[in-house]
């Protein structure tokens, strides 16, 4: 499975070079085989703060049932300073689907 993690940032906090946010992301996520995806607009059902605000995006491509478990514990008992995380699961032939 795929797995697209999307930082949708919290009021007050506002990075908009891609290089400070890639250091800081990737730092925070040294553990994982992550690969960058630039910045993608949501829609606002996903979001939590405004409606179509442009998020980072990182993909862990090929992970296992075990990655993604170990993902989901990470971010829940490791939260991000400044950013609501999101991830999707893309199964083979599958649309995403949402699952934090």
């Amino acid at each position: 499975m795929n797995l697209r993690l999307c930082f949708e940032s919290k009021a007050g906090v506002n990075i908009d070079e891609a290089a400070v946010f890639r250091h800081y992301a990737e730092n925070y996520l040294s553990g994982f085989d992550i690969e960058w995806g630039g910045s993608v607009s949501m829609p606002h059902h996903d979001t939590i703060t405004r409606p179509m605000e442009p998020l980072w995006q990182y993909f862990i491509r090929n992970a296992s049932t075990a990655a993604r478990d170990y993902l989901i514990e990470y971010l829940n008992r490791n939260p991000m300073a400044g950013y609501f995380v999101h991830v999707y699961e893309q199964e083979s032939g599958a649309g995403d689907r949402k699952i934090r």
